[in-house]
């Protein structure tokens, strides 16, 4: 419900002298309202980072490498998705972390404060990178903030995980902080000088790890985030995301034709999945398409929680593995939120509904 209309839930817990601190089994469902519903500019931030990632991540480099003349509007669309992306996104993961700061009763004011001074750094690299001359940031900058943006993820994902008691739920947010765990350990068995001259097999060995936890994620989601009720709607947003995944496959299989290095190089470029790339890139046809399957299914659903996940699916995809741009740190960071929010408040709302035991 929006914030302006009638609650009907039962009183707020904290209203009866509920200690503030992480109070999982207390979590009140009438305190929800802005937390189930989508951050400002979010939805448009979404559409125009996926915009964003078929224009200049699939479209133009295919009509590249088939040497053929570039449209000018699509010239003008890629800047212009990335500049609306980075200007909707920085709206809406402010509004998201001031949402979830002001939820006492999910965390202890510590916690709340980390993730609001770590989602404050991803912020400033991308303001630093959208408004000043270009030039101005530099790579140590922008390896600072994708080391916030996987710590924000997994402070994001243990604080909610203690919140929740289903399993899809849990399951989820524990591949979501997999996902951020394994490149960091890679981030920093790279770049710490006292790591210099070691052999790189372990980091690669995280990294594989990192690509599976982030491929996992939205299969996992998909039981939470997607409509499985039995009501009309519901049932046409599962075959939304049917036709989806149909259209997924039908695109991958349309992609293998494609000279090998022109496949890879999308592949990479649109999702930064490098790990099976040489050995066993038709592996990722299923959880892609899966993945954008349950995306699509959420996102046309009628209901404003599931819609939420659905935009988080998006923009995870949007985002890719393992970020190591501005922009794409932003999408990766308001998806991990977003994701978040939609699985705390439809875990709230299956915990609710389910009856006690006898």
């Amino acid at each position: 419900m929006s914030r302006g209309d009638a609650d009907p839930s039962p009183p707020d817990p904290l209203a009866s002298g509920l200690p503030d601190g992480p109070a999982g089994a207390h979590a009140p469902l009438s305190g929800e309202g802005s937390l189930a519903s989508m951050p400002a500019l979010a939805l448009l931030a979404t559409g125009a980072a996926v915009v964003n990632a078929l224009v200049y991540r699939l479209v133009l480099p295919l009509l590249v490498s088939q040497k053929v003349t570039l449209p000018a509007v699509l010239l003008w669309c890629a800047p212009f998705s990335l500049n609306l992306t980075a200007a909707a996104g920085l709206v809406a993961l402010g509004v998201s972390v001031v949402d979830l700061t002001r939820a006492r009763w999910l965390a202890d004011m510590s916690r709340r404060l980390l993730i609001a001074f770590l989602t404050c750094i991803v912020l400033s690299t991308l303001v630093f990178a959208t408004f000043l001359p270009a030039g101005r940031v530099n790579p140590q900058q922008v390896l600072v903030a994708a080391g916030a943006l996987h710590t924000l993820n997994i402070q994001l994902a243990i604080t909610i995980f203690r919140a929740l008691s289903s399993l899809a739920c849990r399951t989820t947010l524990g591949l979501l902080a997999a996902s951020s765990v394994f490149p960091l350990a890679s981030l920093l068995l790279s770049n710490l000088p006292s790591t210099q001259g070691m052999p790189l097999d372990g980091s690669a060995s995280l990294h594989g790890l990192g690509e599976l936890a982030f491929l996992l994620v939205p299969l996992a989601a998909a039981f939470v985030v997607v409509p499985w009720g039995d009501t009309q709607a519901e049932r046409n947003a599962r075959r939304a995301g049917a036709v989806a995944v149909a259209v997924m496959a039908l695109a991958f299989a349309a992609a293998a034709r494609l000279p090998h290095e022109v496949y890879g190089h999308l592949l990479y470029s649109s999702l930064r999945l490098e790990w099976a790339l040489e050995r066993a890139s038709i592996g990722y046809v299923v959880p892609v398409s899966l993945a954008v399957g349950a995306a699509t299914s959420a996102l046309v659903s009628r209901d404003r929680r599931h819609r939420q996940g659905g935009a988080g699916l998006w923009l995870w995809l949007a985002g890719g593995y393992n970020p190591l741009t501005p922009a794409r740190i932003l999408m990766t960071a308001l998806a991990a939120m977003l994701l978040c929010r939609a699985v705390l408040t439809l875990g709230q709302l299956r915990g609710a509904s389910t009856p006690p035991a006898s």
